[in-house]
């Protein structure tokens, strides 16, 4: 779907998309300033975020539709302009951040939190959009919404679960505990981080369920975004014990000694 600007036709995806990547900007801003940091830290490291994003997101796309791309003959153009993967984009942007922070010799973890708090918003915009693109589509569903057309491969004519829209509420109600975390935990790192990759996947396990482009590769008959999905909260948990572990026997020194 697109609407018409000056006699050209601007695809809404890619409104949505820019759109998230601003109100994002925005609530990063504010949360910035509330935690004192330099504000054009935040900034250049928000190109490095972004710039990772768009190569990891892009890259993932390709290499998990690389099958459909070549057997329905999608245009090339039409994978470059859309079709984007979120967890290569979430996985480009942190290796984004950690490139940024190493160079400058920061502490990654205070831009974790603030990345981490503000994705879901930004994210939620991009879900609306791709439920105007027609992508990441949901399942066939008898009150579902209905697709004339589309750049890509989604079904026509068929009612489909709007998984889109279901997804991007999610995120809107994850984005607002982050800000109740960040209000309530200001001076605690990692909370957010933390929450976030944990939450996030959890939900992407179960909506992936709903989800109807089941030409997405899959091993055991889950997809990868759930494979990345348990990796990532395993991951995390596992970082939370160790460091857990870790204070705890630094605490008990302090007070041995």
């Amino acid at each position: 779907m697109s609407i018409t600007l000056f006699g050209r036709d601007i695809p809404l995806y890619g409104i949505f998309f820019y759109l998230g990547i601003a109100v994002a900007a925005v609530a990063g801003i504010f949360i910035c300033k509330k935690r004192k940091m330099p504000l054009i830290e935040l900034v250049y490291s928000g190109i490095y975020t972004f710039i990772g994003a768009l190569l990891g997101a892009k890259l993932l796309f390709i290499a998990v539709s690389l099958k459909q791309i070549i057997e329905y003959n999608i245009p090339l153009i039409n994978v470059v302009k859309g079709g984007f993967v979120f967890y290569g984009g979430m996985i480009g942007g942190l290796l984004g951040i950690w490139i940024y922070t190493k160079q400058f010799k920061l502490k990654m973890t205070d831009y974790m939190d603030i990345f981490a708090t503000v994705l879901p918003l930004g994210h939620a915009f991009g879900r609306v959009g791709c439920f105007f693109a027609g992508c990441c589509y949901g399942m066939p569903y008898e009150h579902g919404y209905v697709y004339h057309t589309s750049a890509g491969a989604t079904p026509l004519g068929i009612p489909l679960f709007p998984i889109q829209l279901v997804e991007a509420g999610v995120l809107v109600i994850l984005f607002v505990f982050q800000v109740i975390l960040t209000v309530k935990y200001t001076e605690k790192k990692n909370i957010n981080t933390y929450f976030y990759l944990v939450s996030y996947p959890f939900v992407r396990f179960v909506l992936e369920f709903f989800r109807g482009d089941d030409e997405r590769r899959k091993f055991l008959y889950l997809s990868t975004s759930q494979w990345i999905s348990i990796l990532i909260i395993l991951a995390t948990m596992s970082v939370i014990v160790i460091g857990n572990r870790k204070r705890r026997k630094t605490d008990r020194i302090k007070i041995d000694g």
